[in-house]
């Protein structure tokens, strides 16, 4: 028997010609809105780790989602990646530049 929860999300990938950002996650259907919106956050992730989020689905199914995801613009293939364990990137995460501490003198520069 089919798993209905994939059969939904693969219809959702499916239907959709034009690449998918982000904020297009939240329309969705669950449970793979918030494993998206997980995975994106991480920016860099395992098939495991996108697994895990999906429990309802086969390792088969998610690599599957995360195919169409890659076709779709919204993850990259890692160059970490292997046959044993696929790594992706998300395109556009939640992570930004690395904080580092501002100049001792950034109080004198303002004012």
């Amino acid at each position: 028997m089919a798993n209905p929860h994939f059969e939904t999300a693969l219809k959702e990938l499916e239907e959709r010609r034009e690449d998918i950002r982000p904020s297009d996650v939240v329309l969705f259907s669950e449970p793979l809105r918030s494993a998206v919106n997980f995975v994106v956050r991480l920016g860099r992730f395992s098939l495991t780790e996108f697994h895990e989020k999906l429990p309802d689905f086969t390792r088969d199914e998610v690599k599957r989602i995360a195919d169409l995801l890659i076709k779709r613009n919204l993850f990259d293939l890692s160059r970490f990646a292997t046959e044993e364990e696929p790594y992706y990137e998300a395109r556009l995460s939640a992570m930004t530049r690395p904080l580092t501490k501002p100049p001792s003198d950034i109080w004198k520069k303002i004012d």
